[in-house]
């Protein structure tokens, strides 16, 4: 495939209403085609105006047994959260690996979630999961079971071209690898699972692009990050995951790193000079409904 083809996916759609907010405008005022939602939350009710305005936008469920509370009633999922009721958070991934977590209780607190956008939206085309981690052993099997039992047919692709940011990028992440030899054991991982979810019929974009998150960045600096992927994007599918939103006292509440890069983020990509970009590279912008 010779054409340049690039889908923008929004996730934490309903996680806050300032989240759900810059995500609308990177919509309407920018280049986001994709939305995941995190349907544990109330203002993930908002989602069935947006879509009745915007059915173009494809919509996910951001799998999401990590902030918040669970959609399950807390007797019947008493292994996924503490006292409070709420979710483990920090601590989510140190007890799924001890065997604190009770799998069938996850199965089946997710499936209440995708059960809930279901209920919002005509079609749920993908699902991925909060922080990435249903990537991870033992969820990603509950994960592949729900795509299957729910007939969702594509995901996220996990096979990743990081550095995006950079004009020399070949080197610059051949230096990274070298020195980062677990990053480049992870990078295997992830493309043995996609392997593994196509054999299960799951379809996905060809690589996933990726600009680094945890650098802090100016509005000018996010945005030239955004113009150097343009600059740069390879031919084929290519899947771009982004976090635009206003911070509000909610997401300060769960959300505790880069809160800043958000807003910058929004910025970025409702800048017109982004998609003036896209078109000068012959980037043309897709949803999950064309993967």
């Amino acid at each position: 495939m010779s054409e340049k083809l690039l889908l923008i996916n929004a996730d934490g759609y309903g996680f806050t209403a300032g989240l759900n907010r810059g995500i609308e405008e990177a919509i309407d005022h920018g280049v986001v085609t994709s939305i995941s939602v995190n349907s544990n939350f109330e203002a993930a009710l908002e989602l069935e105006a947006l879509i009745a305005r915007r059915p173009d936008i494809s919509v996910g469920v951001h799998l999401n047994p990590v902030a918040g509370k669970p959609v399950s009633p807390r007797d019947e999922v008493p292994t996924l959260v503490d006292e409070a009721g709420e979710f483990h958070l920090d601590s989510f991934t140190a007890k799924l690996g001890s065997g604190h977590i009770d799998l069938g209780e996850l199965a089946l607190e997710l499936g209440r979630q995708i059960e809930r956008v279901q209920g919002l939206v005509p079609t749920i085309t993908h699902l991925d999961g909060h922080q990435d981690r249903h990537v991870w052993p033992k969820f990603y099997d509950v994960f592949l079971d729900l795509a299957k039992r729910y007939g969702i047919g594509r995901m996220r692709t996990h096979a990743r071209r990081i550095g995006m940011e950079h004009r020399h990028r070949t080197l610059r992440t051949g230096v990274y690898y070298a020195t980062h030899p677990k990053r480049t054991a992870v990078q295997v991982y992830g493309r043995y699972l996609m392997r593994k979810a196509r054999r299960r019929g799951l379809r996905m974009c060809d690589r996933r692009l990726s600009i680094e998150a945890s650098t802090p960045r100016s509005t000018e600096e996010m945005l030239d990050a955004w113009l150097q992927l343009a600059r740069s994007c390879p031919t084929g599918t290519n899947e771009m995951v982004c976090h635009p939103g206003y911070v509000d006292d909610e997401l300060r509440r769960w959300a505790r790193k880069t809160l800043d890069q958000r807003e910058r983020e929004r910025l970025a990509v409702t800048d017109p000079r982004l998609r003036a970009a896209f078109d000068d590279h012959g980037i043309r912008l897709i949803s999950f409904h064309d993967i």
